[in-house]
């Protein structure tokens, strides 16, 4: 192999770049990388058709990975925030997916030969000097910049360009149509702006009701919808945490109280404690001493509390949960004055169970039926006084709001909005975000003031549209250029659609086990800690 590196190093051809090296390899032996410190795994992060994803591997695949995204977010990215990512999942499936590519290679009878690697690697910039590639440099860079044997550098280069010409093998058969470019074509220069009504079953849900005959009959009938609605909603809706019940005794004082005043509230909050333990009854000491108007004419009762559930702030709740009834708790101060607290009852966690809820949930099922079935009433009747001749807004005038402040009734009240000028590629609708469904609509009518035969229902929400402008594409002015740009590029997008397939396809029927050990965010790769400098 070094014969054809000396060989290479005196070829003119060596001054032109290799574009294309694998990110891949960059990521396995680039300056800090787990190839260069040539480390010894002392386990591994995935087994692939018996094949191992060593762990030393993959921490560096993510360290590279955390800084990457730490860089792109200006230095601001945290641990919390790649758990946020699934980084640590995404980065084991591309280090997984990269041995099921090379894996492929004795099925599709390739290889690469060493004047392949030789020429790839003459050909990287990093190992050129002054425009050349000069073996010595590269030597030296390889076994004492990269720690590593020519042999092992020269190995992992060649799996990685045998990865390459799997993944070119796999691909290969992408093509587009003529009749695809022009459809391309068309995407990009047609264009269409509406006027618009949005009506979904939330702006109808409070013009509609049902009755308890209705909810038991749809029980009745809809036993699996309200068994999945419970399972939804059974942890933020039907389970009550552990609670207790408190009385307080308030003195206010504010952050911006003067010393004098702080001094004087901790006065009358001892003295009322101190009444308390000389046995008063605490309700009458909190009606009588309390400075809270809304709780002290109740003796102070706070009702339930349950963490991060009232609307009393951290503090009092970590002092409340602290007690048992009967207690009375030591002073306290939070940013609202000082407090002292009587616990009295305290409620067990409890989670409602279905047939408890059951009516209540149908009722729900049953209102949202109705409420959607009347925006689509409302929508067909709205498209039929369109093409009697009424206009979108004069059926549903736009509300204004304040500048600066948000329009919350655009999600309440249906009224009429205008799109600017939009393409057909990708199905996005300005203001409305992707609506294929709504996009298709449009561009299936060809003339200004059109509009469709029918409400469009776009997940659950109807809309109802006329057509403001309608430009069409002019396929006599598509150049060669212009065609060969939109070819390769449907070619690329086609290309990537058959790798993912591709790859898809590969785990299916592959045996791949992962090391969960190895995806815990507890116990991470130091990431956080790393310096380049220290390599």
């Amino acid at each position: 192999m070094l014969d054809v590196m000396r060989s290479n190093a005196k070829s003119s051809l060596i001054a032109l770049i290799f574009g294309a090296i694998i990110v891949t390899f960059i990521f396995s032996f680039g300056r800090g990388s787990s190839g260069f410190r040539t480390r010894t795994p002392e386990t591994w992060a995935a087994r692939v058709n018996g094949d191992l994803v060593t762990a030393s591997d993959f921490a560096q695949a993510y360290s590279n990975r955390f800084r990457q995204m730490s860089a792109m977010r200006g230095g601001k990215y945290t641990t919390e925030n790649a758990k946020q990512d699934s980084l640590k999942e995404e980065t084991l499936k591309g280090l997984v997916d990269q041995e099921l590519i090379a894996q492929q290679a004795d099925d599709l009878g390739l290889a690469v030969s060493d004047g392949e690697v030789a020429d790839a690697i003459a050909k990287s910039p990093q190992f050129q000097q002054d425009g050349k590639f000069d073996f010595d440099y590269y030597k030296r860079l390889v076994e004492n910049g990269y720690g590593m044997s020519i042999n092992r550098f020269e190995d992992a280069w060649r799996r990685d360009l045998l990865r390459g010409k799997v993944v070119q093998a796999a691909i290969a058969g992408a093509n587009v149509a003529d009749d695809e470019v022009k459809a391309a074509y068309e995407a990009q220069h047609e264009s269409a702006a509406i006027s618009y009504v949005r009506l979904n079953a939330f702006m109808f849900r409070d013009k509609v009701s049902a009755t308890d005959a209705e909810a038991d009959e749809y029980a009745k009938a809809h036993a699996d919808e309200i068994q999945k609605k419970y399972d939804q909603d059974v942890a933020t809706r039907f389970t009550q945490p552990a609670a207790i019940r408190v009385r307080a005794v308030t003195i206010p004082a504010p952050p911006q109280a003067s010393a004098d005043a702080e001094t004087a509230a901790r006065a009358k909050i001892e003295a009322a404690l101190k009444d308390v333990k000389a046995g008063k009854d605490f309700a009458e000491v909190a009606k009588a001493q309390s400075e809270d108007q809304a709780t002290k004419a109740n003796g102070g009762d706070l009702g339930f509390i349950a963490k991060g559930q009232s609307p009393y702030g951290k503090t009092l709740e970590e002092e409340a949960i602290k007690l048992k009834p009967g207690q009375v708790s030591e002073i306290f101060k939070d940013r609202s004055g000082f407090h002292v607290l009587k616990a009295e009852e305290e409620r067990p966690a409890r989670v409602q169970p279905l047939d408890e809820v059951k009516k209540q949930i149908a009722k729900e099922l049953v209102q949202a039926d109705k409420a959607k079935a009347m925006a689509k009433e409302k929508a067909e009747a709205a498209l039929a006084q369109l093409r009697a001749g009424k206009e979108l807004k004069d059926l549903f005038p736009q509300k204004k709001a304040d500048s600066g402040q948000f329009d919350f009734s655009a999600f309440t009240t249906p009224q009429t909005a205008d799109t600017e000028p939009f393409h057909p590629m990708g199905g996005y609708v300005p203001g409305i975000g992707q609506a294929p469904k709504l996009s298709s609509a449009v561009f299936a009518l060809t003339q200004p003031g059109a509009v469709p035969a029918a409400p469009v229902e776009e997940g659950d929400t109807w809309y109802v549209f006329k057509l403001k402008s309608r430009e069409r594409a002019d396929l006599s002015k598509l150049t060669a250029e212009e065609k060969k740009t939109l070819q390769d590029r449907g070619i690329q997008q086609k290309q990537g659609e058959l790798y993912t397939k591709w790859i898809e396809n590969l785990r299916k029927k592959s045996k791949i086990v992962e090391n969960e050990s190895v995806l815990s965010y507890e116990t991470g790769v130091g990431h956080e800690q790393y310096q380049p400098d220290d390599f």
